[in-house]
C-alpha cells in the first residue's frame, strides 16, 4: 500500500487468489481506486467471484462481449444497494476494535515464542556446560551455596599469579574438579556460565509458567481472526455500499452510457467512466481490454497483474501507465508466457530502435524472452513469497517444494478435509507400453498407457464421493487427443488435457501419463524431462491423489521429474524435518518415563512427520517438537504455523517445546502428563 511496485512469488496453494481479494479489500477500504487484471481470464474471473460474496458489484468484471454482460450487472447491482446497516465511523470502530484485539493476541503468541527460544538457548547452553564439568548445576549449587557464579567468576579474574592460582584451586576443590590442560581460570570460566546459564533459565521458566496453553491460544487465535474478517468484510461492504449511493446519478449515467456503446461501435463511454471512478472502486479486466479505460495516466491507485508469468511485457504497458501503485504476482516456476513476437521481428524493431539486445537482456525486458513477472521482479529487485502451502496432500506438494523451491515453503494442507479414499497419496501404475508417432506423424502417444488411464479413472470415479473431480494430464498432444476421446462421456468430472489446460486450476484427483517407451531412442523424450514448468504445473493441481501411468524401468533409468515421482511412489515423503540425534534422544527418554507408554520415534501421520507417537491407556498421542523461531523467522508466524501443525497431526497431538527436554527428567515427564491430561477427559465434559 506504499511502495510504488511490489513483486510477490506465488507457488501453487499458497493463496495467490487471496491475496489479490484481500489487496483489493484493502485498498478500497482506503477510499482508493483498485483494478485487477491478467492475460489469463479463470484468474481473472476467480477473483471476482471471489469479491462478490463479500458484496455484489465490489469488483466490477469488465473487458470483452460476454465481460460487458457482466459489467452492465455489477452496475446494476450498485444501483439497487442497500443503506449499510450502520455508519462508517461505526464500521471503523468496529475494525479498529477488531485489529487491537488481534495485535493483543499476537503479543501473546511472540512473548510465548521468544520466551520459548531464549530457554532453549539457556538450556542448550547449561547442557553443554554441564557436560564439560561432568557435574549438574543444582549438584554445584548445592555445594557452592548461593552466589556461586559470581564467586567462579571472581576467581577466574584473580590476577595475582601465585595467589590467585591458590584461590582458584580451593574454590575448584569443594566440588572436586581438577584442572586439565585448559588450566584453572578457564574452569572457573565454565562454572561462571553454568551458573549465568541456570540463573537466566530460572527466571526465564518463571516467566513462561504464566502463559497461556496451547489450547488457550489456539481458540484465541482462531477466535480473533474471524471477528477481524467479520470486521473487515463489514467495513468493505459498507464502504461500497456508501460510496455507490453517493454516486447514483454517475453510475447510471455509466450504465446509460455503457449500454450506448454496446449499440454503436467505436463510441466510448470515458466521460462518464471518469465521474463514476470515484464511486465505482473496483475494477477486473483482462489484459488486451485495457481501453476499456480512459487513457490516462495514474488512473488507478493501485493496479494488480495476476498470473504476471503467462503476461507479455508489452500487454501490460496499457495497465502499469493507468497505475499509481502496482502489486505483480506469477512464478517464474509455473508455465511462461508465450509470445506473438517472432526473434526475426524483434531483430528488425530493436535495430529501429537502436536498442541492443544485452541491454533488453540484462534488464529482463524483451518481449521475446522475459514474461511481465520477470520484468517486475528485476525492477523492484526481487520478489516476496507466499510460502505457506493449502492445497496439496503433503507428500505431494513435499515433491514440488523440494525439487521447484527448495523447501522453502510451510505445508500445512488440512487432509481431512480433502475427498480421498483409503490408501497412498501418491500412486505409480507400471504400464510396458509401446510409444507411436501421432496420427499427423507428430509428437507422441502410447495406447498402452491409455487403457491403463482408462482403468484408473474407472477406479477412481468409483471410490472418491460423487461430487469430487479428477483430472487426466500428459505432455503430449496426441496422447491428450486419445484420451479426450475416450472420456468425453464422463462430463465435467473428468477433465483432460496438457498442463497449459490445468494452469491455475485444481482437482481432487490427478492422473498424468508419462508416454514415455524403451521401443524409442532415450532422446525422443527428453523434450518433457527439460520442461519443469510443465512438471510442476502437473503435479500441483491435485488435492488428494497423484495417479502416475508409466513405465518404471524408463524411469528409473532416466531420473529427473519423472524419477523423483517413482522414487517418492515407492517412499513417500512426510511435512517435516528429522530431529538431530540429540533432541532425539531427549525426547525418547523423556517420553519412555511416561508410566505405561511404548514410543515410536519419526511417525507419519495424514501425511506429516510426527517427532513420535506416545501409546498409552488413553491412546496414541502424536507428539510435534517445537524447536523454535530461526533467525529471520517471525516469531508470531512461526508459532502460529507450529500450533497448525498439532491440529493436523490429529486432536490428541501435543506440541512438546524443546526447551522442556533440557530440563531435568521428573520435570519433562510431567510436563508432558499435563499436556496430555487434558485429552484424556470425554469430549462431552472437556
Amino acid at each position: 500500500m506504499t511502495r510504488r511496485l511490489t513483486v510477490a512469488t506465488g507457488p501453487p496453494g499458497t493463496g495467490k487468489s487471496q491475496l489479490v481479494v484481500d489487496a483489493v479489500a484493502t485498498g478500497i477500504a482506503a477510499g482508493q481506486s483498485v483494478l485487477v487484471a491478467s492475460t489469463n481470464n479463470q484468474a481473472v474471473n476467480e477473483v471476482w467471484r471471489r469479491c462478490e460474496e463479500i458484496l455484489p458489484g465490489m469488483l466490477i468484471r469488465t473487458g470483452n462481449r460476454e465481460a460487458r454482460a457482466m459489467e452492465a450487472a455489477g452496475l446494476q447491482a450498485l444501483l439497487h444497494a442497500k443503506p449499510p446497516g450502520c455508519s462508517p465511523e461505526t464500521r471503523e470502530a468496529a475494525f479498529r476494535r477488531a485489529h487491537r484485539q488481534f495485535e493483543t493476541v499476537e503479543t501473546d503468541l511472540r512473548k510465548v515464542a521468544k520466551r520459548e527460544t531464549e530457554l532453549l538457548t539457556f538450556g542448550r547452553a547449561r547442557a553443554a556446560a554441564e557436560q564439560s564439568l561432568e557435574r549438574s548445576a543444582n549438584e554445584l549449587r548445592r555445594v557452592l551455596g548461593p552466589g556461586w557464579g559470581d564467586r567462579a567468576r571472581t576467581a577466574a579474574r584473580a590476577r595475582w599469579w601465585a595467589f590467585g592460582e591458590l584461590r582458584r584451586r580451593r574454590f575448584l576443590q569443594r566440588v572436586d574438579l581438577v584442572p586439565g590442560p585448559e588450566g584453572t581460570a578457564q574452569l572457573c570460566r565454565t562454572l561462571a556460565d553454568l551458573a549465568e546459564a541456570d540463573d537466566r533459565w530460572r527466571i526465564a521458566e518463571t516467566a513462561v509458567q504464566s502463559a497461556p496453553s496451547d489450547d488457550e491460544l489456539i481458540r484465541g487465535l482462531n477466535a480473533a481472526r474471524q471477528r477481524l474478517e467479520e470486521a473487515s468484510a463489514e467495513l468493505v461492504a459498507g464502504t461500497v455500499q456508501h460510496r455507490a449511493i453517493k454516486g447514483q446519478r454517475q453510475i447510471a449515467e455509466l450504465r446509460r452510457a455503457q449500454e450506448e456503446r454496446a449499440q454503436e461501435n467505436g463510441k466510448t463511454d470515458w466521460g462518464e467512466f471518469r465521474r463514476a471512478l470515484p464511486y465505482i472502486p473496483g475494477w477486473a479486466v483482462t489484459n488486451l481490454s485495457a481501453r476499456r479505460f480512459p487513457f490516462a495516466p495514474r488512473l488507478f491507485d493501485l493496479v494488480i497483474i495476476d498470473e504476471a508469468s503467462q503476461c507479455s511485457i508489452p500487454s501490460v504497458v496499457p495497465l502499469l501507465f493507468r497505475a499509481r501503485r502496482a502489486l505483480v504476482i506469477g512464478d517464474a516456476m509455473q508455465l511462461p508466457h508465450i509470445s506473438s513476437l517472432q526473434p526475426e521481428g524483434d531483430a528488425v524493431l530493436r535495430r529501429r530502435h537502436d536498442v541492443s539486445r544485452h541491454w533488453l537482456a540484462e534488464k529482463r525486458l524483451s518481449p521475446v524472452r522475459h514474461s511481465a513477472f520477470a520484468a517486475a521482479e528485476h525492477a523492484a529487485g526481487g520478489s516476496m513469497l507466499l510460502d505457506e502451502h493449502y492445497r496439496c496432500h503433503p507428500e505431494i506438494a513435499a515433491i514440488p517444494n523440494r525439487l521447484f523451491y527448495q523447501g522453502r515453503l510451510a505445508v500445512l494442507t488440512d487432509v481431512r478435509s480433502l475427498s480421498r479414499v483409503n490408501g497412498p497419496s501418491i500412486l505409480w501404475r507400471h504400464v510396458h507400453g509401446r510409444a507411436e508417432r501421432g496420427r499427423n506423424g507428430t509428437s507422441w502417444r502410447n495406447l498402452d498407457e491409455v487403457e491403463q488411464v482408462m482403468r484408473c479413472v474407472r477406479e477412481l470415479l468409483a471410490a472418491l464421493p460423487q461430487m469430487a473431480t479428477i483430472g487426466v494430464v500428459t505432455p503430449y498432444k496426441p496422447q491428450c487427443i486419445e484420451l479426450t476421446e475416450r472420456l468425453e462421456d464422463h462430463g465435467d468430472r473428468v477433465r483432460v488435457g496438457t498442463a497449459h489446460t490445468f494452469q491455475g486450476g485444481q482437482c481432487d484427483a490427478m492422473i498424468l501419463s508419462l508416454v514415455a517407451a524403451d521401443n524409442e531412442s532415450s532422446r525422443a523424450f527428453d523434450w518433457a524431462d527439460q520442461q519443469r514448468e510443465l512438471w510442476n504445473v502437473a503435479i500441483t493441481r491435485p488435492h488428494s491423489h497423484l495417479v502416475i501411468v508409466g513405465d518404471e524401468n524408463v524411469w528409473a533409468r532416466r531420473g529427473g521429474v519423472g524419477g523423483e515421482l517413482l522414487a517418492a511412489a515407492r517412499s513417500p515423503e512426510t511435512a517435516g524435518t528429522a530431529l538431530d540425534v540429540d533432541t532425539a534422544d531427549r525426547l525418547y527418554t523423556a517420553l519412555v518415563d511416561v508410566t505405561g507408554a511404548s514410543v515410536a520415534l519419526g511417525v507419519p501421520i495424514n501425511g506429516y512427520r510426527a517427532d513420535a507417537l506416545l501409546k498409552s491407556d488413553t491412546g496414541p498421542r502424536p507428539c510435534l517438537v517445537d524447536p523454535g523461531a530461526v533467525a529471520g523467522v517471525d516469531p508470531v508466524t512461526h508459532l502460529s504455523r507450529m500450533l497448525r501443525r498439532r491440529t493436523l497431526l490429529g486432536e490428541a497431538a501435543i506440541r512438546i517445546p524443546a526447551w522442556w527436554l533440557y530440563d531435568s527428567g521428573d520435570r519433562v515427564t510431567e510436563r508432558i502428563r499435563r499436556a496430555a491430561r487434558p485429552l484424556a477427559v470425554p469430549s462431552n465434559t472437556a
